[in-house]
């Protein structure tokens, strides 16, 4: 059975689409995302070569190849606009399930885009603290008076868009909050991981001054590895996964006794993943 064409609402969003699609194939040719996107080999061309400017994939003669997985991981841009109805069940299901067990008078996001959704829903619910040392969630909840802002500074790295290092751990470990919004770009084995050693020990010292650790991940994010250990998924209070997760990786999160709580998604967005199977 072919796959229909993807249908995108405009560049930015197809731009997107076309990303994850070679990311989740690992190459592509001009052709065939002509195809599956309903457009002309010429836009195609145009797209790639905005793509490849921003580092979010890499334009050869004959279509284009996935990035290497940790530069994909740093590519803020990238990320924001990925796997967006994903990211926005699990930010809405993990806010609900933390919502339900404590009083959330001073919260914590870290610097995931995952995260990065609950800033409407906490924006209900004022007025609350927010600690973060994620630029965008700091631009966001800024211009909110009732909101009491305490920005973690330090060392700001451009490709995650936050602060790191031993000033911004140092700031965290003097705090305390009710909940950790907090995501992870690889989950496996049990244990959670990340490119960076700086922005792993931040993590860590984000968990450390929580009531409540929450663990938001997209389905993407599972069975995937990089270099640094964080923790163990045992450590957070709850781990929010989409219905996308693969059943049987499910199972080994919930084997592993990993606290699992999955998110619905809408069904009419076409999963990635079946997107070029035959």
């Amino acid at each position: 059975m072919t796959t229909p064409p993807l249908r995108a609402s405009g560049n930015a969003s197809r731009r997107a689409l076309i990303a994850e699609f070679v990311k989740a194939k690992g190459a592509a040719r001009i052709d065939e995302l002509a195809d599956q996107f309903g457009v002309s080999t010429m836009t195609i061309h145009r797209d790639l070569d905005h793509l490849h400017e921003k580092g979010m994939l890499r334009k050869v003669r004959s279509g284009a190849e996935a990035p290497p997985s940790e530069a994909f991981e740093r590519n803020i841009d990238l990320r924001r606009a990925l796997n967006l109805a994903e990211k926005q069940a699990v930010a809405q299901t993990g806010f609900t399930w933390a919502a339900d067990r404590v009083d959330m008078a001073a919260v914590a996001l870290d610097d995931s885009t995952t995260a990065l959704h609950v800033v409407p829903m906490l924006l209900a619910e004022l007025p609350l603290t927010v600690v973060t040392n994620f630029l965008p969630a700091i631009n966001e909840l800024s211009t909110d008076p009732r909101v009491r802002l305490n920005a973690i500074g330090g060392d700001f790295v451009p490709e995650y868009s936050s602060f790191l290092g031993p000033q911004a751990t140092r700031a965290l470990r003097d705090m305390h909050y009710d909940v950790l919004f907090m995501s992870v770009p690889a989950v496996s084995r049990g244990m959670c991981f990340h490119p960076s050693s700086a922005a792993a020990e931040l993590k860590r010292a984000f968990m450390e001054s929580a009531e409540l650790c929450v663990l938001l991940i997209d389905h993407t994010k599972v069975a995937r590895r990089a270099i640094h250990r964080i923790c163990d998924l045992v450590v957070f209070d709850a781990v929010v996964v989409d219905a996308g997760i693969d059943p049987e990786e499910l199972q080994r999160l919930e084997d592993g006794g990993a606290n699992v709580v999955v998110a619905e998604i809408p069904s009419q967005t076409t999963p990635l993943a079946e997107v070029g199977r035959s």
